[in-house]
C-alpha cells in the first residue's frame, strides 16, 4: 500500500478480529460492473448498507502466470474522514493488505500494511509488490473516495491469494472506517476501528478474467512507495493459511454493519 484522527483507540484485538467474518459458503459473491471513466471490467463485491466497493479484475486465463490485478476501492467518507481496506484473504492477519484515505488536500493516500497481533495498527509494509494508481478513475471529495490502481506482484502464494493456482473464486476480506487516519498525508498513518463495517466476500476469479488486461493496465501511472521506516513484508506469515481461531461476527462493536449477506443487484 502507500501513502496518507482524533484517535478514539487504535487498532484493537476487536479491529483485528476485523476481515474474519462468516465463513466462505455464506459470503456474497462478486458480480459484474464497469467503471464508466474507462471501460474496466471488475467483478464487485458491493456493500449495500455501507455503500463499499471491491472490484477486481486479472488478465485472461492464458496469462495466468501473472502475479498482477486491477483493483478499485470506493466508499464513502465522513466530512473527508475514514478509510477503506482489502486483505487478500477473509482473515487479517498475515496475508496482504491495502488500505486508502484522503489526505484532506484533494488526494488519495493508499499503504500497504500486514498484521501480525490483534492489538495494534498494522504496520506499513514494502516488498516486491507495488501500486500504480489510475488517475482516470481515481477521485476523492469531502463525502466519497474511489482508487483505481494496477497492483503489480500483488498475487502469490506467499502473500495470500495465487490466482495462478487455478482456483476459479477465492475468499478476499474488506473493512471501512469512518474515523480519521492519523497522519493522513503519510502512508504510514495509524489506522482507527473499523467502526463502519467488515467481512469477507468470495471473489469470482474466472470471471474477473479480460484479455483486455493489458489495455487497461496500461492506463496506470507511477508506482507510489511507502513512507521511510516501511518494513519488509513477511512471506512465511502471508502464507499461513491457518484459522486463527476466532469467531465470526458480523455486527462486531454493536454498531458496525455487515455486508457480507447482502444482496448483490445493486451494482449498477
Amino acid at each position: 500500500m502507500a501513502h496518507q484522527s482524533k484517535p478514539i483507540r487504535p487498532i484493537s484485538s476487536v479491529l483485528l478480529l476485523t476481515l474474519l467474518t462468516s465463513s466462505v459458503t455464506t459470503a456474497q459473491t462478486t458480480t459484474p460492473f464497469v467503471d464508466q471513466a474507462t471501460g474496466i471490467q471488475f467483478q464487485r463485491f458491493f456493500g449495500a448498507r455501507t455503500n463499499f466497493g471491491f472490484g477486481i479484475a486479472l488478465p485472461a486465463a492464458a496469462a495466468n502466470s501473472s502475479t498482477s490485478f486491477i483493483g478499485q476501492l470506493a466508499f464513502p467518507l465522513v466530512n473527508g474522514a475514514g478509510w477503506g481496506g482489502w486483505s487478500l484473504t477473509g482473515d487479517m492477519e498475515g496475508p496482504l493488505l491495502m488500505a486508502a484515505w484522503s489526505d484532506g488536500q484533494g488526494n488519495v493516500v493508499s499503504s500497504f500494511r500486514q498484521a501480525f497481533d490483534e492489538d495494534n495498527n498494522p504496520p506499513e509494509v514494502t516488498g516486491s509488490f507495488s501500486l500504480r494508481p489510475i488517475a482516470e478513475a481515481t477521485s476523492v471529495n469531502n463525502t466519497f473516495l474511489t482508487y483505481t490502481f494496477l497492483c503489480e506482484g500483488c498475487l502469490g502464494a506467499g502473500l495470500g491469494l495465487d490466482a495462478a493456482a487455478g482456483a476459479a473464486t477465492a475468499e478476499m476480506g474488506w473493512a471501512l472506517a469512518g474515523r480519521a487516519v492519523r497522519n493522513p498525508t503519510s502512508s504510514a498513518g495509524v489506522l482507527d476501528f473499523h467502526d463502519k463495517g467488515f467481512g469477507d466476500f468470495r471473489a469470482d476469479l474466472n470471471a474477473a478474467r479480460s484479455a483486455r488486461f493489458d489495455e487497461w493496465a496500461a492506463l496506470a501511472g507511477t508506482a507510489v512507495g511507502p513512507a521511510a521506516g516501511a518494513r519488509q513484508f513477511d512471506l512465511a506469515a502471508g502464507a499461513d493459511e491457518g484459522d486463527s481461531g476466532d469467531e465470526d461476527s458480523g455486527d462486531e462493536g454493536g454498531g458496525v454493519d455487515d455486508d457480507s449477506g447482502d444482496d448483490s443487484d445493486d451494482d449498477d
